[in-house]
């Protein structure tokens, strides 16, 4: 089973790692549709991420704006639901 917020972590983290990424490329590294996406975008802003949407041709393109701000949480929050488990 997928984790949800573990994804929306992870979509964070990418954007932060490449500054900027397209609607089809995030769609594609994490597995999820169109609709997921925007759900995920949409639970990272309110988690706190700056995630600006710009038009590119007829596609979208996502930045983080305030990375330095929020990776160092999203971070240890990543690290924190990759060890969770109810076998431990």
């Amino acid at each position: 089973m997928n984790n949800p917020l573990l994804i929306t972590l992870e979509i964070v983290d990418t954007l932060h790692r490449y500054g900027e990424c397209s609607s089809i490329t995030l769609e594609t590294m994490h597995s999820v549709s169109p609709a997921s996406l925007k759900r995920h975008l949409a639970e990272a802003r309110l988690l706190g991420a700056d995630i600006e949407s710009l038009r590119a041709g007829k596609g979208w393109v996502y930045q983080l704006k305030n990375g330095s701000a929020v990776m160092p949480l999203c971070k240890i929050w990543i690290d924190l639901e990759r060890s969770r488990s109810l076998l431990e």
